[in-house]
């Protein structure tokens, strides 16, 4: 064996042992010569499952939606050149989502960079500014310091992804050949000396002074008190102390807050970015990531309120309503506990006004339907309407997850997922596979639009489908947001260049990765169908629901009408 193979085979399987100690399990791969000895490692190692996906933006999609759904790290392994670069959009997603991937992106020799060889690309730093920390591995790992590097750069990479805010690290390998290893030749599993590091945590509760001094003085002195639930997973002690105070927590569908007793689901419905004095907050509490509800946001913005709280216990925080006064170093659910055990001097006044224009939405959307013409916003309310217990609720980007937000859901027990970090439609199918098949006890579904549907086809492109995947696709043959724009809508080359038209069907991309797949354009066919979706299936399923671009617009305008739900 040569002296360089031989520490390579040894620090590589030393690398992935190191992974393994710190809380790795699952890898996503994908082809390559360059990366094969890291490659070959994972694929050996005894307690790590490791999946080959050939489509690295799919892969890395796929592995986002493992690490979401299990809150553990996964690591994606590419090979050189633009390999890694496919992995950008996933990465920007789970920079912005706080979910860590360990993206490993094998590289040629340093020396041969910008020498014309092949598959050879700048890969330092690759993903910029969208991610926590890039890290460069030595080429040669015969020296000592070279050894103790190697080990530093793989406890620290896991380090920065699970320390708060989390998030994907990248570490770049440079890799010298040879490296495939003999037939004789075997990876070092051994867990000595590996250099994994154990990080000692604890829960960031506010002290006493704190609150009396600081927080509880300003929220005594004003009563109306907003709490504003951003994009998040839901936690049911959380969610036990936001039903302990008197006030509106306004949810969107991907904060997963709705079902509690307080909280305010239709606000896009009824608010207007114009004044609305008897609901105007006084102190805007906000916690979770980013919020759908774009009259929420005109809203506040254009009606600041005096003060505006983030709780956030580290990390950048967003100026989301151009109003923070406060960023509060605590978790959420330490600070809800410590807030709910206040006596607090508030009436549920503030918070009846807000519900009552929310229960108007929900007491008139129940008829809403019954004398319109069939659309997909109806599909989406059945489907919201119909979900199994304890199933996931996958938001595709674009139309989809905004109609779901319109209508809300009151449910703890359906999960709801949406890639709203950069709100791109490119990995939507591909992140709910990864959640399906990290998590086969539960059925999850995907509500999607045909352009997210079409352009991550690829998704499918794997061995496997998972199937306890539920697709209901709106086929509507273009971007019908775009007509609901009144930029777009006022150009010549609507049609052409903004809503792209397209005439695709899922029925040949079902036969070809072996999917149910059903077809329908009326309302009978759709409620007849229906339960035939839901029943379980050995293979993925999809309910293509083909609708009228037009109908579907006038209904969805309809519905937010002012005229309709008069508050």
């Amino acid at each position: 064996m040569s002296s360089h193979r031989k520490d390579l085979l040894i620090q590589v399987g030393n690398f992935v042992e190191q992974l393994y100690q710190m809380g790795v399990r699952q890898v996503v791969l994908s082809p390559g010569s360059r990366v094969a000895p890291l490659a070959l490692a994972f694929v050996r190692h005894p307690h790590i499952q490791t999946r080959t996906i050939s489509d690295e933006r799919s892969a890395a999609f796929i592995a986002f939606g493992i690490a979401q759904q299990t809150n553990t790290p996964v690591v994606i392994a590419c090979t050189s050149g633009t390999a890694a670069l496919n992995y950008a959009p996933a990465v920007a997603e789970a920079f912005y989502q706080r979910v860590p991937l360990i993206v490993l992106t094998a590289d040629r020799p340093t020396e041969w960079i910008d020498q014309w060889d092949g598959q050879t690309i700048r890969q330092q730093n690759i993903y910029g500014n969208h991610i926590k920390k890039s890290y460069q591995m030595p080429v040669d790992l015969g020296h000592d310091d070279a050894k103790w590097y190697r080990k530093r750069i793989g406890a620290e990479a896991l380090q920065v992804a699970l320390d708060y805010p989390q998030g994907p690290v990248q570490i770049n390998w440079p890799l010298r050949e040879p490296f495939y290893p003999e037939v004789d030749e075997k990876f070092d599993f051994s867990n000595e000396n590996i250099g994994a590091v154990e990080v000692v945590s604890s829960e960031p509760y506010l002290d006493d002074e704190t609150w009396e001094e600081t927080l509880l003085p300003i929220l005594n002195q004003h009563k109306k008190i907003l709490i504003v639930a951003g994009q998040g997973q839901y936690q049911s002690s959380l969610a036990e102390s936001l039903e302990e105070l008197p006030f509106p927590v306004v949810s969107d569908i991907i904060s997963n807050y709705g079902s509690v007793e307080n909280a305010i689901i239709h606000q896009d419905v009824f608010l207007s970015p114009s004044k609305i004095e008897v609901l105007q907050p006084d102190v805007v509490i906000t916690f979770g990531m980013s919020v759908i509800s774009k009259n929420l946001k005109l809203f506040l913005r254009n009606n600041p309120p005096q003060e505006h709280w983030h709780i956030q216990q580290a990390g950048e925080v967003p100026d989301t309503f151009q109003s923070l006064t406060k960023i509060i170093r605590s978790t959420e659910d330490a600070f809800f506990d410590q807030f709910s055990g206040f006596e607090l001097a508030h009436s549920t006044e503030y918070l009846e006004e807000w519900k009552e224009k929310d229960d108007v939405v929900k007491t008139n959307k129940i008829d809403f339907f019954e004398l319109l013409s069939f659309s997909e916003f109806e599909v989406v309310n059945h489907l919201l309407r119909e979900l199994p217990e304890n199933s996931v609720l996958h938001l595709a980007n674009s139309m989809s997850v905004r109609y779901a937000n319109f209508i809300g859901l009151e449910r703890s027990d359906v999960a709801v997922f949406a890639n709203r970090g950069t709100s791109g439609i490119d990995g939507s199918t591909s992140t709910a596979i990864g959640h399906a098949i990290s998590n086969p006890e539960c059925v999850h579904f995907l509500l999607t639009g045909d352009l997210a549907f079409f352009y991550d086809r690829n998704a499918f492109w794997n061995n496997y489908l998972p199937p306890n995947l539920k697709v209901l696709l709106l086929n509507n043959h273009g971007g019908v947001i775009f007509s609901m724009i009144e930029g777009p809508t006022k150009q010549p080359e609507l049609s052409e260049y903004f809503e792209t038209e397209q005439k695709t069907s899922a029925k040949f991309l079902a036969e070809e990765f072996q999917c149910n797949h059903w077809e329908l354009n009326s309302r009978e066919e759709f409620y007849f169908t229906f339960e035939s979706f839901l029943e379980p299936s050995e293979q993925t399923s999809i309910l293509e629901v083909k609708t009228d671009k037009v109908i579907s617009k006038n209904t969805f305008k309809a519905f937010k009408k002012e005229g309709v739900f008069k508050v």
